[in-house]
């Protein structure tokens, strides 16, 4: 739980970095290819993909424990 949290705190503060560097940027009087965008939004989709599928492995994991906890606690306690 606690690297959860940590986790979570560390992409809060990640955010709040890009926020604070967004809010600092200058114009730049240059071209930017349209297939800029594209490629950026690849790569915010696909980080939110991989955060996703590593949550959902973690909560599997936590569950499967936590299940294998109660059942042997029901095994100790029918004995």
């Amino acid at each position: 739980m606690q690297r959860l949290l940590a986790g979570f705190i560390h992409c809060l503060t990640g955010v709040q970095v890009l926020a604070l560097l967004f809010a600092l940027a200058k114009p730049a009087y240059a071209y930017v290819d349209p297939g800029s965008g594209l490629f950026a939004l690849q790569v915010i989709s696909t980080t939110f993909a991989g955060m996703i599928f590593i949550l959902r492995r973690r909560l599997q994991t936590i569950l499967r424990k936590m299940t294998l906890r109660s059942r042997s606690e029901r095994e100790k306690a029918s004995e």
